[in-house]
């Protein structure tokens, strides 16, 4: 599993995708700075976009396109190794397929947690100079209360994303995923309205999941965490399966 894990890091290095993802975290982090510095460069002082509502605006944003940005992030991890049957031929040398799926897996992980924190770093930079904030404040505000409050409900879309990947040989799919997240929303929001027993599921839908989601589970209160937590469990349990019993041609 060692040597699969170096192999698809160095597929990662050696990638120009890779390096455009890590070039686009850069980019917009500091864009979400300078845009409102020149646009307030306009105005007095008294007008001035303060550091807090750039702090709030980029944390609510990188939460918000997180899901999006990382179904991009995994279908780079895998390029095209469906299209030229690379994981089917390792499997088919003597891979066993558990090594191939988690090292996969792990390596699409570490990707995005590279380009989150490139993102971070790049937007807390830029802050700094134009806008002089405190470290510590910066910190808790966006890595705290953010970014790890997400981190399980976002290894849950990771492990769906995988899961999907693993077992599709097309595009299709992931882009029947991709629909089905961007609808989803709008679809249960008329469906509770429609009747309570969408109104009820809503809460625990992926896309609806949030830290501070007010769900139950097994007698837990505020179980967000917990029912990301089993969703990561259930979409790693099914797409193993899936894959175990993929046909090798």
């Amino acid at each position: 599993m060692i040597d699969l894990i170096k192999a698809e890091f160095y597929q990662l290095k050696i990638r120009r995708s890779s390096k455009v993802w890590l070039l686009m975290a850069i980019l917009m982090s500091v864009a979400m700075v300078l845009l409102p510095y020149f646009l307030g460069a306009n105005f007095d002082s008294q007008m001035m976009i303060p550091s807090f509502i750039i702090v709030s605006t980029y944390a609510d944003f990188a939460t918000a396109m997180a899901p999006y940005l990382l179904l991009g992030l995994t279908i780079t991890a895998f390029n095209n190794d469906n299209k030229h049957r690379t994981i089917v031929n390792s499997a088919s040398v003597g891979y066993s397929r558990p090594s191939l799926y988690f090292s996969k897996s792990m390596v699409a992980l570490v990707f995005a947690l590279v380009f989150l924190l490139i993102s971070f770093l790049s937007f807390a930079i830029t802050l700094q100079i134009f806008y002089p904030t405190d470290f510590q404040l910066l910190f808790d505000r966006i890595v705290m209360d953010n970014f790890l409050a997400y981190l399980p409900i976002w290894l849950a879309y990771l492990s769906l994303y995988i899961a999907v990947l693993f077992v599709s040989d097309g595009a299709m799919p992931m882009i029947v995923l991709m629909t089905s997240l961007v609808m989803m929303p709008m679809i249960l929001s008329l469906g509770s309205l429609a009747t309570t027993i969408i109104r009820n599921i809503r809460p625990y839908v992926l896309t609806e999941l949030r830290p501070t989601s007010n769900v139950s589970l097994f007698g837990v209160e505020n179980a967000g965490n917990l029912l990301a937590i089993l969703y990561i469990l259930s979409f790693t349990f099914i797409g193993m399966t899936l894959f175990k019993r993929k046909e090798i041609k």
